[in-house]
C-alpha cells in the first residue's frame, strides 16, 4: 500500500469516529437531561477514573494517547451537558 491508500483508510476511520462521536454526544444529551431531572452533578470524577483505568488497560502501549482521547471526550460531554443545564435554568426563569 502506498501513502494515498493509507490516507484513504484514515479518512474512512475518521468518518467512523465522527459517527460514533455524534452518537456519544446524543447519549450525553440524554444523560444531561436525566441528571438535570435528578439533581445530579454534571461531573463524576470517580466514574471518569474507572473508565480511564479500563481504557488504559485495553489500549496497551497506546494507553497514554487513549487516556488523552478519553479526557477530551469527557470534557466535550461535560461542556454539552453544562450547556443543556444552562439552557434549562434560563427557561425556568
Amino acid at each position: 500500500m502506498d501513502l494515498n491508500d493509507r490516507r484513504k483508510e484514515i479518512d474512512e476511520v475518521d468518518g467512523q469516529l465522527l459517527s460514533l462521536f455524534k452518537r456519544r454526544m446524543e447519549i450525553s444529551l440524554e444523560i444531561a437531561r436525566l441528571k438535570e431531572r435528578e439533581g445530579l452533578p454534571t461531573r463524576d470524577p470517580r466514574r471518569e477514573e474507572q473508565i480511564l483505568e479500563k481504557r488504559r488497560a485495553q489500549a496497551g502501549e497506546l494507553a497514554p494517547y487513549a487516556e488523552e482521547l478519553f479526557k477530551c471526550l469527557f470534557a466535550q460531554s461535560r461542556a454539552l451537558q453544562d450547556k443543556v443545564r444552562q439552557e434549562a435554568e434560563k427557561n425556568e426563569k
